[in-house]
């Protein structure tokens, strides 16, 4: 796994979203919080560019007329089919076993923020 240094952690806001090359991927990253996330840039259902898409919570469930937002800002949501994707795992609310987006280990060392890739 290689080291990519992205940009100084600053250069993202928190609720931002920045799109990097890192090597042949066109990664996203995400700023939530204090918490920086790193995924490819690229829907697995049709190839549709995250970037495009927002950031949210995602509604869960547990009973008929009750539900709970988790998690607000956590979730990237496809600009062309609302598929979310949960930035931390990568995983798909709509399919979670068969559609993931690949996830990049994202640290900040110093000021920069680095990937590795």
């Amino acid at each position: 796994m290689g080291k990519n240094i992205l940009c100084n952690k600053e250069d993202i806001k928190p609720g931002e979203k920045k799109v990097f090359q890192v090597g042949r991927a066109s990664v996203l990253v995400v700023r939530n919080g204090d918490k920086f996330y790193a995924i490819r840039n690229a829907c697995p259902h049709q190839g549709a560019e995250l970037d495009k898409g927002f950031l949210g919570p995602v509604a869960r469930s547990s009973q008929v007329k009750e539900f709970c937002l988790e998690e607000h800002g956590g979730h990237i949501y496809c600009p062309w089919h609302r598929w979310s994707f949960d930035l931390e795992t990568g995983c798909s609310d709509h399919d979670p076993v068969n559609e993931k987006v690949k996830t990049y280990d994202v640290k900040v060392e110093g000021n920069d923020l680095v990937v590795y890739a």
